[in-house]
């Protein structure tokens, strides 16, 4: 199969994969719409069950924001060392200290965020 890889044009290549994404689409969205669950408005219910309808009134806290931002920021990192990964061998052993560097200071500052409870989402604890 790598073989046939290789050796296709390009051209060729992106047009199977353009074609391997379009028809996964497709299913994905077959699918959905015969699971959807009919209501009287026409939608049916999103986003983990979530009902459709007017949104919530109040306060939203804060820390599933925080949370969302700390993903993100952690995921952008992940999609740094793995660019790293690809190359890994032809970088040396220099790329593979700065790298083990970098991943120790994201466990640092993953700890760190931890500690502090900045990961909670529930009710704030007194910190003694």
């Amino acid at each position: 199969m790598l073989d046939l890889m290789n050796s296709l044009d390009p051209r060729a290549a992106l047009g199977l994969h353009l074609g391997i994404v379009a028809v996964t689409v497709a299913g994905i969205l077959l699918v959905a719409g015969l699971l959807r669950e009919p209501s009287r408005d026409g939608f049916g219910t999103y986003e983990s069950g979530a009902p459709v309808g007017a949104p919530p009134r109040g306060r939203v806290a804060t820390q599933y924001f925080l949370v969302a931002v700390f993903f993100m920021i952690f995921d952008v990192e992940v999609a740094v060392l793995f660019a790293w990964a690809v190359s890994a061998l032809d970088l040396g052993r220099g790329a593979l200290v700065a790298a083990t560097i970098f991943i120790l200071v994201l466990l640092a500052a993953l700890a760190w965020l931890w500690m502090e409870g900045a990961l909670e989402t529930g009710p704030r604890k007194e910190r003694a």
